[in-house]
């Protein structure tokens, strides 16, 4: 517990001294706009990309591919875009390392089916009503 206290003290220490290093660097006013535009950038993760994060997930369980790590994708995914939109330099690499492809697979093994399953369509026909009719009439 002592470590996540020092974690909460020590990262906006963190951003803070990185916030002041850039902008000796490249300039007040540069830092500001880069701020800004990595919060608009967060704030448009959350907002336009919400639903395909979702249809993704709803897609996974209807082919059978929902792992962990989908959801851990998703996990990522808002995790990185609230890393942008709290300002500071550090968090913005850090989402930007969270969004990277690592983990992720094209496509989740699927189990394959048994051989002996046997896939078609039938019809139920009572021989008993209509001795005389064929099978292949309708």
């Amino acid at each position: 517990m002592p470590y996540l206290f020092l974690a909460f003290i020590v990262y906006p220490l963190a951003e803070i001294a990185s916030m002041v290093v850039m902008a000796d660097w490249i300039g007040a006013g540069w830092v500001f706009l880069a701020l800004l535009a990595s919060a608009l950038i967060g704030i448009g993760m959350l907002r336009h990309h919400r639903i395909a994060v979702a249809w993704s997930l709803v897609n996974d369980l209807k082919s059978g591919r929902l792992t962990p790590q989908s959801l851990f994708w998703v996990a990522r995914y808002y995790i990185a875009a609230i890393l942008f939109i709290v300002p500071g330099f550090i968090g913005d690499i850090a989402a930007v390392v969270m969004l990277l492809p690592w983990g992720r697979r094209g496509d989740a093994k699927v189990p394959p089916m048994s051989s002996d399953t046997l896939e078609g369509e039938y019809r139920r026909v009572d021989p008993r009503n209509d001795a005389q009719r064929r099978l292949d009439e309708r």
